[in-house]
């Protein structure tokens, strides 16, 4: 088995080799020279080229790679372990299917250009202070044209939001997931991107243009990297709203396989992992189910 390190050092030079470790899911074959996932590696290496990068930032994207089965750190299916305790998460207050039911009757009304929020009363969140129990989970872009509350027509308390420009998911972010399912209850996570989205166009820059970008910036679009090329064969005419929906649903496919208990949880039909898409124009969310 390979470790982590020398298959990064395998797929390339500077920071592209993370973020090709992580939308891959770390599956790459023992030949990656003549693979097409080395190619794309090795597209990413050319697209970053003019990226800056140093020994520093490379150890500590390394670190955040999640491990391979079988090495030391490794989550194992099944329930959780805290400090020696097997924790079991509350039974879902909603099936997976009634929660996704309520984003879209959510989305149908907002899209409308109606509203049935009611601002919560006072006894209302002093009953929320004691502990909350979402529906669902959405995984979305910081754009300031996308609340996920709004969107579907949700109050406080119903939705557990993730936001990352670019609706990527990193180490944090997978660890709000997992606390949203494990220890709230949530039986359905939405990887939601949007169109116009200005974190994908500029992976699609980088990509296409060799766009020079620096510092955080740079680490913002390495994880969309993966899905601008997958798209560009698809779609060649329309790359970035392909790049936009490859983006989400590649996210939401390694979600289901990058923890044990989300992986056992979807395969048990208590958790459904899905992606969508949120038109700005129409305000619109159309699931990818």
């Amino acid at each position: 088995m390979v470790s982590r390190r020398s298959l990064l050092g395998v797929l390339g030079a500077g920071l592209a080799a993370p973020a090709i470790a992580w939308a891959e899911g770390l599956h790459v074959p023992e030949l990656p020279a003549v693979t097409p996932k080395a190619r794309k590696a090795r597209r990413v290496t050319k697209a970053l080229a003019t990226q800056p990068a140093d020994k520093a930032a490379l150890d500590k994207a390394v670190a955040s790679v999640p491990p391979m089965e079988g090495e030391e750190g490794h989550a194992a299916p099944g329930a959780t372990q805290v400090s020696g305790v097997k924790v079991e998460p509350p039974a879902p207050a909603v099936s997976p299917d009634e929660a996704l039911g309520r984003l879209k009757h959510g989305n149908a009304i907002f899209a409308r250009g109606g509203a049935s929020l009611v601002l919560p009363s006072a006894a209302r969140i002093s009953e929320m202070a004691g502990g909350q129990k979402p529906f669902a989970v959405i995984v979305g872009c910081s754009d300031s044209r996308t609340a996920p509350e709004l969107i579907f027509d949700c109050n406080l308390g119903e939705l557990f939001i993730v936001r990352v420009a670019g609706s990527t998911v990193g180490p944090e972010g997978l660890g709000s997931i997992l606390y949203a399912v494990e220890h709230l209850g949530a039986p359905l996570v939405v990887v939601l991107g949007h169109t116009k989205c200005g974190a994908v166009g500029a992976a699609v820059d980088v990509a296409t243009k060799h766009a020079h970008l620096h510092g955080a910036l740079q680490d913002m679009v390495l994880p969309i990297l993966p899905a601008v090329f997958d798209a560009e064969s698809e779609h060649p005419s329309d790359l970035q709203d392909a790049a936009i929906r490859r983006n989400v649903r590649n996210t939401a496919a390694r979600l289901k396989v990058a923890d044990g208990t989300l992986a056992e949880r979807v395969a048990q039909g208590r958790l459904k992992i899905i992606s969508a898409c949120y038109d700005l124009s129409t305000a619109q969310v159309k699931f990818d189910v």
